[in-house]
């Protein structure tokens, strides 16, 4: 089994890991997309006023380097962390601010999945055993679509995976969502994405390594590629299986920053993460 690779220089997160940008969930960055070549840095807008916050508790987040760009990356030990999928089939849009200020134990949060032009989950989504919204397994366009796409499941026993959506089985699921397109599956890199590709945006992810013991929420901070992205899972994280979660809109809050601000949403479900009891 290999090991997590870590030769990324890590800054503090604190002042340095701040992303909140606005965007389309159903804008269509698959590789047959229109070509974009740009380098780009988080908005001034994003940076905090005022001093950080005091963590609530002591995250494992860096920011490694891959392949020419920066990652922020939130490492999840499942003996140490509650990793949940929450939403609320009645709240119009979630907004990530309202997550952190309405449950002060939440040391980690980030959208979890594509959603719909009516802010409900693109596929799966299951919160505390309760399926909200069933597998979707339809042909369609856009990121979603480009298949495989894949499950990201936390199961009864406090373990996790990430498996293709054709092969997802309920059984001892407790929370899940489901986006795409899968980044690695089995340790093989989507079919469709292409090294060297000039299709670039800011995008969010999520893997499990092979025990199935440790989650990985990771989150572009400069525009990469989805080939990038997925190597920074298998190659640095030593993760055979992750999902792309979302892009541009995407934003991953870690306890010791400042609040989420009003573009960071509204989300359909978010991935938290609390100190386990």
């Amino acid at each position: 089994m290999r090991t997590p690779k870590r030769t990324a220089s890590v800054c503090g997160v604190v002042a340095a890991a701040i992303i909140a940008l606005a965007g389309c969930a159903w804008t269509d960055d698959s590789p047959s997309a229109p070509v974009v070549t740009v380098t780009a840095t988080p908005p001034a807008s994003s940076t905090p006023d005022t001093e950080d916050p005091t963590p609530i508790a002591d995250v494992d987040a860096e920011v490694i380097e891959h392949a020419g760009n920066s990652y922020l990356v939130a490492t999840l030990p499942l003996d140490d962390w509650d990793v949940r999928v929450e939403w609320d089939p009645d709240d119009p849009g979630t907004m990530l601010r309202d997550v952190v200020r309405d449950d002060p134990t939440v040391a980690v949060a980030t959208n979890a999945g594509i959603f719909t032009e009516s802010v409900t989950p693109g596929g799966l989504l299951v919160s505390h055993g309760e399926e909200l919204v069933p597998i979707n397994l339809n042909e369609g366009g856009g990121n979603f679509h480009l298949m495989p796409n894949a499950v990201f499941v936390i199961y009864e026993d406090a373990t996790a995976a990430v498996v293709d959506s054709r092969d997802y089985s309920g059984t001892g699921v407790i929370h899940a969502t489901q986006s795409g397109p899968a980044l690695v599956l089995n340790g093989d890199i989507h079919p469709q994405f292409n090294e060297g590709s000039t299709n670039l945006a800011f995008r969010s992810g999520v893997g499990v390594n092979p025990a199935g013991d440790t989650v990985y929420l990771a989150i572009s901070w400069s525009f990469t590629n989805f080939w990038d992205f997925a190597t920074l899972f298998r190659d640095e994280l030593a993760v055979d299986d992750a999902l792309y979660l979302d892009g541009d809109i995407s934003r991953l809050w870690v306890t010791g920053m400042s609040d989420p601000g009003p573009i960071d949403g509204p989300y359909a479900g978010v991935i938290t993460a609390r100190v386990r009891d």
